[in-house]
């Protein structure tokens, strides 16, 4: 039986999934996924863990050589502070303009929020976080982007 946590990074890999299969530049570029977490600010001590497992499980994918006919996913980092709105869009607008297809995060509700409102919906990015539990984000105008 899947974890919560196994189930967050089935579905978010099924979202990048589904994103880059409609896609038809650079066939031969990796997929590149977006991990924007409180690695500073009070929940820091966790999110090492957190953001080591989503990179497990997209190496997972990786490796297993049968994504998207053998693509590779890689991973950039950003810092969310889990308390700052502002850093955080600005971490995950960094993210998007670098070309991530989908973000796993952020950790804390209120980051979360402004992420997916401001960065993630508005550019098409396909958003997932592991812990924000708010909610208020059920009811986010997402356009399905936000999961």
């Amino acid at each position: 039986m899947l974890t919560i946590k196994g189930k967050i990074m089935r579905k978010l890999i099924l979202a990048a999934f589904l994103f880059v299969s409609t896609m038809t530049t650079n066939t031969f570029a990796d997929i590149k996924m977006g991990v924007i977490l409180g690695f500073t600010g009070p929940i820091e001590s966790l999110t090492p863990a957190m953001a080591a497992s989503a990179e497990l499980a997209f190496k997972e994918a990786s490796d297993s050589g049968s994504l998207l006919g053998g693509k590779k996913i890689s991973v950039e980092r950003a810092d969310s502070t889990c308390v700052d709105s502002a850093a955080a869009t600005t971490a995950a607008q960094g993210l998007v303009d670098g070309g991530v297809v989908a973000i796993m995060g952020a950790d804390c509700s209120g980051v979360t929020g402004a992420i997916a409102t401001n960065v993630a919906v508005p550019n098409g990015v396909v958003m997932i976080s592991p812990s924000a539990t708010s909610p208020g984000l059920t009811t986010l105008a997402d356009n399905g982007f936000f999961l």
